[in-house]
C-alpha cells in the first residue's frame, strides 16, 4: 500500500513530466485518501503569459490544481480549480 510520501513523489513526477513544472514551483496544500485512491491539491507558481505578452515581465500566478490518483498512483484526472493573488519578483517589490 503506497504511503503519503509515495503519493507526493508521483504528483511531483506528473507535474514535471507532463506539464514541465519544476519541484520548486509546487506547494502541496492538501494530500488525502479518497476511497481507494488519493486527492492532491497543489499550488503551482506559473508565469502569467498574457501579462508577459503585454510587457509586464516577472508576474506570476499561483494556480491551484486538483489531482486524482487511483490506488496504483496513476493520475486519473487533474484540473485547474482556482488561483490566488498574483506575485512579483523581489526586485519589483523593492521598486514599488
Amino acid at each position: 500500500m503506497p504511503g503519503i510520501h509515495d503519493v507526493q513523489e508521483k504528483v511531483v513526477e506528473f507535474f514535471s513530466n507532463e506539464l514541465g513544472k519544476e519541484r520548486e514551483t509546487l506547494h502541496f496544500i492538501k494530500l488525502s485518501k479518497s476511497g481507494e485512491g488519493w486527492i492532491a491539491r497543489v499550488e503551482v507558481t506559473e508565469p502569467n503569459e498574457y501579462l508577459k505578452k503585454l510587457g509586464y515581465p516577472s508576474i506570476f500566478d499561483k494556480n491551484i490544481y486538483t489531482v486524482n490518483l487511483d490506488p496504483t498512483l496513476e493520475v486519473t484526472e487533474y484540473a485547474l480549480t482556482g488561483s490566488r493573488e498574483r506575485s512579483y519578483t523581489e526586485e519589483e517589490r523593492e521598486e514599488v
